[in-house]
């Protein structure tokens, strides 16, 4: 059985920063709260892709529970520099793998993402240059 986390025990986060080690080795986050100042964290960009990975869970679990789905009316995202893309399928289910910088995330996507996805890359082929 989980064990329950109380919320209470957590500090309140309110801006993250971050940068890059000059070799490329290590992301860097500066972490500040709302009233304990700030925590600097460091952790090899290896490892980037399962901190977004967890991030994401965790952000679709909360969406889950009715209390914060993101609608792009209502949320600017700001466009990632994509470096690679690839859709296939996985075990009869799609999957559209996408690879920014140091990480690499899978999603699955129902039949009918698949279509559209499929139907909107014909039409941009067909479309004059």
């Amino acid at each position: 059985m989980a064990q329950q986390i109380d919320i209470k025990a957590f500090q309140q986060v309110s801006y993250v920063t971050g940068d890059v080690s000059a070799d490329g080795s290590a992301i860097l986050l500066r972490v500040e709260t709302e009233h304990d100042g700030h925590v600097d964290l460091s952790f090899p960009t290896v490892d980037l892709q399962h901190l977004v990975t967890l991030l994401l869970i965790l952000g679709g679990k909360a969406a889950l529970r009715g209390r914060f789905a993101a609608f792009s009316e209502t949320f600017q995202a700001q466009p990632l520099p994509l470096h690679g893309v690839s859709l296939g399928v996985e075990a009869d289910e799609g999957v559209l793998t996408v690879e920014v910088g140091a990480t690499v995330l899978s999603f699955s996507l129902s039949r009918g993402s698949m279509t559209e996805i499929g139907r909107i890359i014909l039409e941009l082929d067909s479309t004059p240059s």
